[in-house]
């Protein structure tokens, strides 16, 4: 099995050779009657709407990082009937969001595609450098970064044994358990340099939320994520399948 060092050294030397990428993609929502948020992993878009009904949604979304600083953006429309111009409970609430970090200080701006004034937001914090949505992308290009990356990778120990997972040899990098019962397990694949194919968050002996990650093979810099799949818990114990993304542009420098 291989020892976390390897992993650790592998991780370190594709993030050191990647200054400058920028991803696009859309994700096909779904926010189930009793979805849950999980208190690790931010769903910025999800936790601005009760789950009191279902809600389908397609977000396309953007994420672009230079160095250690960061613009992850969004499009929300969330279109219905109704009043569209007025303050009646009928209107479209559809907005576009921007979280900026530069490195020190991040300003976060929610504009309304209505006529309504911004929502601004300003902090000495990434306000989404760990936001669930990103995870896929930066567990690939910035694992060990320490405000973009794997916070809790000093608490993981790898697992003794290999498994299959989607018909692939694993091994689990597995968090120790902190002391309010959430952990973090990470599937990794030693043939394709220790890529993360699986994201776990468990609390206690519950999974809370699952993510698969596809990736294709690029000539000049590796295996780069194509898309997602995350099914999270709900309210009466059963998992939904909540979003697929689907990358669909790509640049890297």
């Amino acid at each position: 099995m291989p020892p976390k060092a390897d992993v650790l050294a592998t991780w370190r030397r594709r993030q050191s050779a990647i200054q400058f990428f920028r991803f696009a993609w859309s994700e096909d929502q779904t926010q189930p009657r009793g979805w849950v948020p999980n208190p690790r992993y931010v769903e910025r878009e999800r936790l601005t709407a009760p789950g009191i009904e279902d809600r389908h949604q397609v977000i396309n979304k953007t994420l672009e990082v230079s160095g250690d600083t960061s613009r992850y953006s969004y499009v929300l429309d969330r279109r219905g009937e109704g009043d569209t111009t007025g303050n009646s409970n009928r209107r479209h609430y559809s907005y576009s969001y921007e979280s900026v970090f530069d490195g020190n200080r991040n300003i976060t701006r929610a504009t309304s595609l209505n006529d309504t004034p911004p929502t601004i937001v300003r902090g000495n914090e990434s306000r989404d450098a760990q936001n669930l949505d990103t995870r896929a992308i930066l567990m690939a290009l910035r694992p060990l970064d320490p405000i973009l990356g794997d916070l809790l990778v000093d608490r993981a120990v790898p697992n003794l044994a290999r498994t299959f997972y989607r018909d692939r040899s694993t091994f689990l990098l597995e968090e120790r358990r902190d002391p309010l019962g959430w952990k973090t397990i990470l599937w990794l694949e030693p043939e394709r340099d220790f890529l993360v194919s699986r994201f776990v968050l468990m609390f206690e002996n519950t999974c809370v939320v699952d993510m698969d990650i596809d990736y294709v093979r690029d000539a000049s810099h590796g295996w780069i994520p194509t898309g997602w799949r995350v099914t999270e818990l709900i309210a009466d114990g059963s998992r939904r399948l909540v979003s697929t993304a689907k990358v669909s542009r790509y640049t890297i420098h």
